[in-house]
């Protein structure tokens, strides 16, 4: 069993738009939701570290990861909460690296199909290597502009962001906002990697409710896990319910919303919708996440893509 540190770098808005003070008003981490997990990793506090890590973000600050954090702890994850920089997030050789929707304010100065990097190119290199040499780690970069900031990072390992919005083709043609995907074992799920099969000790994973995101076309030595059905199309734009109808779009059946791979020592997780790993209540009454009916089994993939990245053999 491979004993992982999991630094989380983290920044997450569920709402189509950019992120801002509003918004966050609006949308707050619902605490008061609880996993029941009867079938733990590890003990409680004993398993591989959870750091909450932020970088050109805040959102980690207000809280929004806390449910993910939540439900780690719940599978014996222990989750440390600080600021760091990265050279210590980088400390541990075999560990897990999260990195959720960094991204740069002045990502409006760029076209919605090039955003900024929200790491030096550096930084970049420095993760790249770390991975290399035996670290894992999980990407989750959401629909414009929030996943942008981690393109040029997810590039270096063969992954090629859309960086727009997914949504259902018919109904954007018909003027609707429509962007989440019921992924089944019949609609885009593989059942066959360990992350899916039951391989972890979780049980197999046949459903997973994703509430946004975008398409990424990942290398091709990477196994899809979540594929876009038919009828979707990638949107390039920042502002999705204003340029839902004129924005450049393109045919996204058969990208991916999710997939992993070895990669030299190490493995790589990438999704790209982040609103599925977390719990949020908008407007005090609107819940949004696994704490929802429609994602009542989204923590079976998060929890098993955990155990996945930490080599965990039940």
């Amino acid at each position: 069993m491979k004993q992982a540190l999991i630094c989380l770098i983290v920044g997450i808005s569920l709402f189509a738009g950019p992120a801002s003070e509003a918004n966050a008003q609006r949308q707050k981490p619902d605490l008061e939701f609880t996993y029941s997990n009867s079938d733990p990793a590890f003990e409680t506090g004993t398993g591989p570290i959870v750091t909450l890590l932020s970088i050109n973000n805040s959102f980690v600050e207000r809280g929004s990861m806390d449910p993910f954090a939540n439900l780690a702890e719940t599978d014996g994850f222990r989750v440390v909460r600080r600021q760091s920089d990265l050279a210590e997030a980088l400390a541990d050789p075999s560990g897990i690296l999260v990195i959720a929707n960094p991204y740069l304010p002045e990502y409006r100065n760029f076209p919605a199909m090039t955003p900024p990097s929200a790491f030096s190119d550096e930084q970049i290199q420095a993760i790249h290597d770390w991975v290399n040499n035996g670290g894992s780690l999980l990407i989750l970069a959401d629909h414009a502009p929030l996943g942008g900031g981690s393109s040029k990072l997810a590039e270096k390992f063969g992954f090629e962001y859309l960086n727009g919005h997914a949504a259902n083709t018919a109904r954007a043609d018909a003027g609707y906002v429509r962007v989440d995907i019921e992924f089944s074992t019949e609609n885009g799920l593989n059942e066959e990697h360990p992350i899916t099969n039951g391989q972890s000790g979780r049980k197999p994973v046949n459903r997973y409710y994703a509430f946004g995101g975008q398409a990424f076309i990942p290398p091709p030595e990477a196994v899809q896990i979540l594929t876009i059905p038919d009828g979707w199309s990638a949107i390039f734009t920042y502002r999705i319910s204003a340029e839902l109808q004129s924005a450049l779009r393109i045919d996204a059946s058969g990208m991916a919303q999710g997939a992993a791979m070895d990669y030299g020592k190490g493995r790589i997780a990438v999704f790209s919708e982040a609103g599925g790993f977390t719990s949020q209540i908008i407007d005090g009454t609107r819940r949004f996440g696994f704490n929802t009916e429609d994602g009542e089994e989204n923590p079976e993939l998060i929890l098993s893509t955990l155990r996945w990245l930490a080599g965990f053999n039940p």
